[in-house]
């Protein structure tokens, strides 16, 4: 191990012991790797904080380092400065690719060979070392070099065990979306061919160079080796995951596509996180497997029926002790995992392959398009609902301003019929006022005339008599 200047012995620590957060029933094995910490890293500056360790390996078990630049990133998901947590396995950066591969992984090979699915998923932060030690990065894949990593040694160890059958499957989940980067499941005879296969399959893989990795990863890369043993009737799967490092966009200045990559990676990894903390209580009544497209794929790997190594890689140094400790966090959670039975958990089984789960999620895709869709349509049929009530509205109003000015109209004309029949009253009054007096002016003419003839008979008498 290398000496990075401090003594565990001298650190004060508290202990967390695996047997309080594992059991018999537990799916997952925890390791956690340390990257070495390098005097020259390619697109980095050096500086003191590059240069100080902030964590250390010991036995089975990580210590967080006392910080001695920066206290606020010494407590973080239940990981306090000074911690012990102990795993089941921890690597320092001194540990060679062979170390790991015999301690961690060949146990769970035997296990494999004897018929149980099996899956190994890196998880770290960008540019920790996780494709290094899986041995997906292309100057890695190779079975004797010493820096070959855990896929072309586990490749070379299958073929020496004299298999019936075997295909091999490789597939990224890019941007959200399963592309296939071998065609179908291709069947490999020797070793060499199934590391010929994976190596071209590699090239077609989505990398690109950002401000914390030269190299890096831009999809979450599945490797899927389907082996028939001689006597067994059923394949079983030999599963690994090599995922894309979550990212601070303030160190990596992603822009524009890199960017999209860096949300939907950092999106995955936090649903991914979600799974694990549901699988990790008591009793879990829902697992968001469905949320993320990377959770539905691996949902077999976490909480299924595969035996699973969660190589957990960190970059050791104190520059990434924010992100040391959020991967330690999950670390820890993931020892608390436990193997449910998949009812109302929506497991499934690990013999799906990436065409099929590809098929899976499109099928989700569509579901949930059309779900969209009656939405939109339960939307529309809500704004006609109102529409027809509002023109009810103006309707109601329109006929109750019609009834108005009918009834206005009705107390109109019994208004004038009302003037009409008293202007007949006062015309027939004015006319028998009228024929009153035509007759009495008739009667006064009379009078008039027997008065004068009163007059000339009273005028004749007296002529007489004189």
């Amino acid at each position: 191990m290398l000496n990075f200047g401090v003594s565990v012995a001298t650190v004060p620590t508290h202990t967390t012991d695996i047997s309080a957060t594992t059991s018999a029933n537990s799916p997952v094995r925890v390791a956690v790797r340390i990257r070495p910490i390098e005097a020259s890293i390619p697109g980095e500056l050096c500086s003191r904080a590059e240069q100080t360790p902030c964590i250390e390996a010991t036995g089975n078990s990580i210590v967080l380092l006392p910080t001695h630049v920066d206290n606020d990133c010494s407590q973080h998901g239940g990981i306090v400065g000074g911690t012990r947590t102990e795993f089941h396995h921890s690597f320092g950066s001194a540990v060679s690719q062979q170390e790991v591969f015999d301690s961690a992984v060949a146990p769970l090979l035997a296990t494999f060979a004897s018929g149980q699915n099996v899956a190994i998923m890196a998880y770290g932060q960008t540019g920790s070392g996780k494709t290094y030690t899986m041995g997906m990065g292309m100057s890695s894949v190779s079975g004797s070099d010493k820096s070959s990593g855990i896929i072309p040694r586990a490749l070379e160890w299958v073929f020496t065990q004299a298999p019936s059958k075997v295909t091999i499957e490789l597939a990224e989940l890019y941007n959200g979306k399963v592309n296939a980067l071998t065609t179908g499941n291709q069947h490999a005879a020797t070793a060499a061919d199934a590391l010929s296969l994976l190596q071209t399959g590699l090239r077609r893989r989505q990398t690109a160079a950002t401000n914390a990795n030269a190299m890096s990863s831009r999809s979450h890369a599945v490797f899927t080796v389907t082996v028939l043993w001689p006597g067994q009737r059923k394949a079983t799967k030999l599963r690994f995951a090599d995922l894309a490092g979550s990212e601070r966009l303030a160190d990596t200045q992603a822009e524009g596509k890199h960017l999209a990559e860096a949300k939907a990676i950092n999106k995955s990894l936090l649903t991914l996180g979600r799974v694990v903390a549901a699988l990790a209580s008591a009793t879990p009544t829902f697992v968001p497997y469905r949320d993320d497209p990377l959770t539905f794929l691996l949902r077999d790997v976490i909480g299924g029926d595969a035996q699973t190594l969660l190589l957990a890689c960190v970059a050791g140094n104190e520059t990434s002790r924010a992100e040391t400790v959020s991967t330690l966090a999950f670390a820890k959670r993931a020892l608390a995992v436990k193997r449910h039975k998949p009812s109302g958990m929506l497991a499934g089984r690990l013999g799906s392959t990436a065409e099929e789960a590809k098929r899976r999620i499109a099928a989700e895709a569509e579901a949930e398009k059309l779900r969209n869709m009656v939405k939109q349509l339960q939307a529309t049929v809500e704004l006609l609902q109102l529409q027809i009530a509002a023109s009810s509205q103006t309707v109601n109003a329109g006929t109750s301003a019609i009834s108005e000015q009918a009834n206005d109209a009705a107390t109109y004309t019994r208004d004038q019929i009302t003037v009409n029949a008293g202007t007949s009253a006062i015309s027939e009054q004015a006319n028998d006022a009228a024929t009153y007096t035509r007759d009495q002016i008739t009667v006064n003419a009379g009078t008039s005339a027997i008065s004068e003839q009163a007059n000339d008979a009273a005028t004749y008498t007296k002529d007489q008599i004189t």
